[in-house]
């Protein structure tokens, strides 16, 4: 499987930061700064990039855990870059190490785990 699914193996996507993805949208936090579970879902999305080309037509990933530390804030009209790579491989599990940066400040990092599993069966399991 590690043949497969190399070590190392790495994705990057920026995301701008809008009103939408704010604490203030949320309605928890009267602050324009990006939310905490926004920054997971875009570091999460950057594991997806990385492994969806090395997945077959019948194959999909699933996060099953997450820790991350929200160091930093991004603020509305700013980016985020966020960056995954691929750290180990346990059978069908992936673990990722996750960064996210807005400019040269590190505003969360942490690790990802992924499951891969058979899309028709989860998909059907999930209806």
């Amino acid at each position: 499987m590690i043949d497969r699914f190399p070590i190392g193996t790495a994705a990057t996507h920026e995301w701008p930061v809008t009103q939408k993805l704010t604490v203030q949208a949320h309605g928890t936090v009267d602050a324009p700064v990006l939310a905490t579970p926004q920054l997971i879902f875009m570091l999460e999305d950057a594991c997806v990039l990385a492994l969806n080309p090395l997945l077959t037509e019948n194959e999909i990933t699933v996060g099953t855990s997450v820790h991350v530390d929200h160091l930093a804030s991004a603020k509305v009209g700013q980016s985020v870059k966020v960056t995954a790579e691929l750290v180990s491989v346990r059978g069908r599990r992936f673990v990722f190490r996750v960064e996210g940066r807005c400019g040269k400040t590190v505003i969360g990092r942490g690790l990802h785990e992924r499951a891969m599993v058979d899309k028709k069966e989860f998909l059907a399991a999930n209806s």
